[in-house]
């Protein structure tokens, strides 16, 4: 078997198993779930082509994932049924589309009552501020993401003054800004949120992974940093609990419960979103939707569905806040 073909299968086997266990099962938690963080990607080229040079283990194996085990609504919306999910976040996948919003755009379009976009733009275009006042219009976007590593000196473009236009847009639009800055460079970057959540009061910036604290790094606080902490004091910054930070965190042999009681301590549970990561992380996800609710059997009921619902419905509104 030609490796592709054997990768490709290899993949869609996975994607098949992580989906359908616990097919017919009741919801995992007794109140409705957000999803913040759901890839959506298809496996028709010609009609939505691919652009994966950005896809973190390399395009080929990007490309074979997809077209193997697509994540169309069908695929997504089962597993969301599954689980208790209503509704949540089209998040542009970098990794197959890049910033060719089309086929999440689509979707949304198709199914609005379930999908919540959120677009990925280049920062310093400059018709960057233009194309999101159009997509909040005729789209009905919640928001913009931005990610990438930080350059030679450790800024992040997307964070740089040559990206001030697009914060002014999404300012101006009551957008959410979510970031993902990758790299070592990313607890120095946390001090440079903080200064753009200060400056644009209007933008709800939501951090992915809650900002990748390495608790083995830094045991008492959980990974958290000091501009970590300090981000705590600008109340339109917003932390996004996912899958993947589920991993890294199970990966350094922490206790997950002492971890997100740490972050509901220090954020407060009306800052936390969750988000499966449907997509992109390859495990089984239900296992990992009763890993985030377990971690949070110690907190009030009405903790929980914040960060489980309320706290992402309120965020995430569709054509932005104005």
């Amino acid at each position: 078997m030609k490796r592709r073909t054997f990768l490709a299968s290899s993949l869609a086997a996975a994607a098949a198993t992580s989906l359908s266990k616990g097919a017919m099962s009741k919801p995992l938690a007794p109140f409705a779930l957000f999803d913040t963080h759901a890839h959506f990607y298809t496996n028709e080229p010609d009609k939505y082509p691919f652009n994966a040079k950005g896809a973190r283990y390399g395009a080929e194996r990007m490309i074979a994932k997809a077209m193997a085990a697509p994540m169309t609504p069908d695929v997504i919306f089962r597993f969301w049924d599954e689980v208790g999910i209503e509704r949540g976040c089209g998040v542009q996948y970098n990794s197959t589309y890049a910033t060719d919003n089309r086929y999440v755009l689509d979707m949304a379009a198709k199914y609005p009552k379930r999908i919540v976009p959120v677009v990925i733009l280049a920062p310093t275009d400059p018709e960057s501020p233009a194309t999101l006042a159009r997509m909040a219009k005729e789209n009905r976007i919640s928001g913009v993401r931005f990610t990438g590593s930080a350059d030679t000196s450790g800024n992040y473009v997307f964070l740089s003054d040559a990206a001030m236009p697009v914060w002014e847009s999404a300012n101006k639009l009551g957008l959410v800004i979510v970031l993902m800055p990758l790299g070592n460079a990313v607890p120095q970057a946390m001090k440079r949120v903080g200064e753009l959540a200060q400056r644009f009061s209007n933008v709800n910036i939501v951090l992915d992974h809650i900002g990748f604290p390495r608790p083995e790094a830094l045991p008492e606080t959980f990974g958290l940093t000091p501009d970590h902490l300090a981000l705590a004091a600008r109340k339109n910054v917003y932390y996004k609990y996912t899958t993947l930070l589920i991993e890294q965190v199970h990966e350094a042999k922490v206790d997950l419960k002492q971890f997100m009681t740490h972050m509901v301590g220090v954020y407060g549970a009306d800052h936390l979103v969750w988000g499966t990561d449907i997509g992109n992380s390859e495990v089984d996800l239900k296992e990992y939707v009763q890993h985030a609710l377990d971690s949070t059997s110690g907190l009030a009921p009405k903790q929980r569905k914040a960060i489980f619902y309320d706290t992402a419905k309120k965020v995430f509104v569709p054509g932005g806040r104005g």
